[in-house]
């Protein structure tokens, strides 16, 4: 397998189980005050027509309920498009929440932290509940979920390396010896110690990979005075003795 797709399918896997993880991580904290109080903690209760001044925060979430029964209007005091009541016919989730005696009408949200009125005209009792948002278990869900599509882009490519980068050949290496001869590393017995002169391009000669003829030398052994025939030979010229 080539390198580069070792690495690619590695780094994908990595990030794929960082991802996971930071994903479950970061779910448990921004769920973990939702599931165990989803309707908030008592801010501020109250009779209208009344108005309530208190500090609203960016990371908050302000569930307004009424007196079961009473009619009463809310209206965030120096609020705009972004900072207000959100009554709950807007996203039609009037029947999400519950608590004894009142109902759930709205949200109050705002976008720039501060403290605001909030002005209540009608009759009946009215109760304001908070609820907070983590804000760093959002992002790491947020982050988690990012790097969760991106690693299946990454093992994606990687898959891709797998049928188009193949390993480059191995190149044979040679081992100069120091009497003049070039050893080719993986060569069979009889292509071994052949000599630089009989290489052509890294390969040998094809002349010289013929077998050649041994000759057996001549021994000539003289025995008191007498010279017997090579062995195998033929027999010595008369020498006149």
């Amino acid at each position: 397998m080539h390198i580069a797709t070792k690495i690619t399918l590695g780094l994908g896997v990595i990030l794929l189980i960082g991802s996971i993880v930071v994903m479950a991580v970061g779910g448990g904290s921004f769920m973990g005050d939702i599931v165990d109080n989803p309707s908030g903690t008592e801010k501020w209760t109250g009779t209208s027509p009344t108005t309530y001044e208190g500090e609203f925060l960016f990371a908050g979430i302000y569930y307004v309920f009424v007196e079961d029964g009473a009619t009463v209007e809310i209206e965030l005091v120096g609020g705009d498009e972004n900072s207000r009541f959100h009554p709950c016919e807007e996203d039609d989730s009037c029947d999400l929440m519950s608590w004894a005696g009142y109902t759930y009408v709205g949200v109050i949200s705002v976008f720039t932290e501060g403290t605001y009125e909030v002005n209540f005209t009608g009759n009946g009792d009215v109760m304001i509940r908070e609820q907070f948002i983590d804000v760093g278990g959002l992002l790491s869900i947020a982050g988690g979920f990012t790097g969760f599509c991106c690693s299946f882009c990454v093992i994606g490519l990687g898959v891709i390396f797998i049928f188009t980068l193949k390993d480059p050949q191995q190149q044979q290496m040679l081992l100069v010896q120091q009497q003049g001869t070039v050893q080719q590393v993986g060569a069979s017995p009889a292509q071994q110690a052949v000599p630089a002169s009989h290489m052509v391009a890294g390969q040998v000669h094809p002349a010289y990979t013929q077998q050649q003829a041994v000759q057996q030398p001549v021994v000539v052994e003289q025995t008191s005075g007498t010279i017997l025939p090579p062995i195998g030979g033929q027999q010595p010229p008369n020498q006149g003795f």
